[in-house]
Formats: structure tokens, sequence, C-alpha cells
């Protein structure tokens, strides 16, 4: 049997192919420390950094990618070739419904929120959905402690009895007492962590105390508006001295999880898949129906009402989508 002959545009693409296989192998390998849209920061073997371009066709990229790239030189940027497997990605829903990357290969996310401007759990909740989908731990950082009275002490309360509840570390830090950073420091240690949360918060400032030589920048929230500046606009990661890398994210004015179905919400809402199955109607909302176990949960302080708010927002958000 005649053996089928390439064409010609087979043939070039095969001998592409083989070219860039030639130039990985021949490449450095790196890790992403700062994403500037179509310029990123590699960080080398040897903890040396280089300014890069990426290859065309690349797809996304985040901070934390592990990375096959030509190093810079003095006269020309270096160039990342390929993205490695990635072991989770972190992503929120953008402009359009696209989805955009926040951050790649992370242990755990660690939400942080303060005690002025007020807490929204619904967020909270969000990014726990988000990263029960990685999967990742979920760690929340109650920050500004030290601006506790008896305004906020009930929000401080339920935030700590509703997430404690369900297994989720909670730290209180205050980065102008230290009260906490080192709390926060041990749940770190030896992990590749992500801070995010709402502009104003205080996640530069936690950074700065944890890595004293990062020199993040530090915003002041608003006090016409109570919302946060937005000071870090590029995702970045630091190392620290401990062991374990720290990535500050770009503070937000909302987080909307990438999220296609119903049993993604559920996933992240581990008290409530316990009593699924188990109300008296297959089809039951957890709202008035008779032989609601959800409801059950809920009177025997099994689970917060909350949480369960927090699940059904979700589910109408995924409706209007």
């Amino acid at each position: 049997m005649n053996k089928r002959r390439l064409s010609k545009n087979q043939q070039r693409r095969i001998a592409h192919n083989l070219e860039q296989n030639v130039e990985i192998d021949d490449a450095s390998e790196g890790i992403i420390i700062n994403h500037y849209g179509k310029q990123v920061t590699v960080e080398d073997s040897e903890h040396h950094t280089h300014r890069c371009r990426l290859r065309q066709n690349l797809g996304d990229i985040a901070c934390g990618d592990r990375v096959s790239f030509y190093p810079q030189t003095e006269k020309e940027h270096g160039v990342v070739l390929a993205i490695h497997p990635r072991s989770n990605l972190l992503q929120k829903t953008g402009f359009g419904g696209k989805a955009k990357p926040v951050a790649a290969n992370i242990d755990q996310v660690v939400v942080v929120c303060s005690i002025s401007p007020e807490p929204n759990l619904y967020l909270i909740d969000r990014y726990i959905v988000a990263t029960e989908n990685l999967p990742a731990k979920t760690v929340i950082v109650l920050n500004k402690i030290d601006l506790l009275d008896e305004n906020n002490q009930a929000i401080k309360d339920q935030i700590i009895q509703t997430y404690s509840k369900i297994g989720i570390d909670v730290v209180q830090t205050s980065t102008r007492t230290g009260e906490g950073i080192d709390d926060l420091k041990a749940l770190l240690n030896n992990r590749t962590s992500i801070l995010v949360g709402l502009s104003g918060v205080g996640k530069s400032s936690i950074i700065n105390e944890l890595i004293p030589d990062c020199n993040a920048a530090v915003g002041e929230v608003s006090a016409a508006s109570m919302e946060g500046t937005h000071t870090t606009t590029v995702s970045s990661l630091y190392h620290m001295a401990s062991g374990g890398e720290l990535i500050d994210s770009p503070g937000v004015r909302d987080f909307t999880p990438c999220i296609s179905d119903k049993e993604q919400i559920l996933r992240g809402f581990t008290e409530l898949r316990k009593h699924f199955g188990q109300c008296k109607f297959n089809d039951c909302k957890h709202e008035t129906e008779p032989g609601c176990a959800v409801r059950d949960a809920i009177e025997n302080n099994e689970m917060d009402a909350l949480r369960l708010q927090s699940y059904q927002h979700m589910l109408r958000d995924l409706e209007e989508v």
C-alpha cells in the first residue's frame, strides 16, 4: 500500500511544531510574578526577574503560572513561550460575561474584609463558591479590628459564628496594633495564597506587615464614599521569608465567580449539601414548604439562614445569565 503523501501546508505545520518543541526544550523555566496586560514579569529559578512579552496565541495567563520563556536581554524583552499545566485557575466574570483569570496554582484564597466599611457576607459567600470549585482552602481575614465598637460588634460576631461553624478559619487582624498578624502568617506558611476582597479593606497594608520589603502600595479609603481607591492595578506575587508565596490581587468593587450550573454553587455550601435530598418534596425551594430538612437545620442552629439566602441569591443570578 502506498503511503499517503503530506501536503506542503502539513509539512510546514509539522516543521513549525518541531521548531517550537526545540525552542521550549532550550528555554528557561520560571513563574509569573506580575501581569501588566500584554507584558509580564517572570522570575527564574535564581530569583532574577525578566520583563517578557507573550507569544501570540498563548491564551490567558495569570500571576502564579509556571512558564517556559526566553530571558530578557540588554536590548529587548524576553518571550514567554508556553504555559505549564495548572493545578487550578481562579477566575472571575468580566465584561460581557467573559472569564477573566485572577491567579493560578493557588492553595488557598484569603478573603479580606474589614470592620469598616461593613463586610458584605454575600460577597464572602461568592468567593467561597469560587474557592471550593478550584478546589482550594478558604481563609477569612477580618481586618481593622482596632476599629471595633458597639456599632460593629454584631457583624464581627456574626462572621465568626457563621464561618467558623463550617470549618473556615477566621482571623482578626489590625495592621495598626499588629493583632492577628502572626496568626495569619502561620496559616500562610508553605502555601501559595492569594489575598482578595474589596478596595480599601487593607490587603496591601497586610502584605506590608507580612513582607516588609515588598513596598506594596497602600490606598486610603474615601471618607465621602467609604469605598477604597484602587491602588493595586496588577496582581503581584511575593515570597514569604517563612516559606510560601503570597499574591496581592487588585481591589474590586464586586466579584462574580465563573459558575455555569447549580452543582458548582452547591459545592460552596458544604453545610447545605448535607441536607439536600432529605426534604419531603423533591422540588423543595427551602422557603415555606412543609417537611423541609434545610429549614429544620436552620431552626436547630446547624446552619445559618443568611447562608441559605446567599445560595438562593446565587441561583437567581445564574438563571438571569
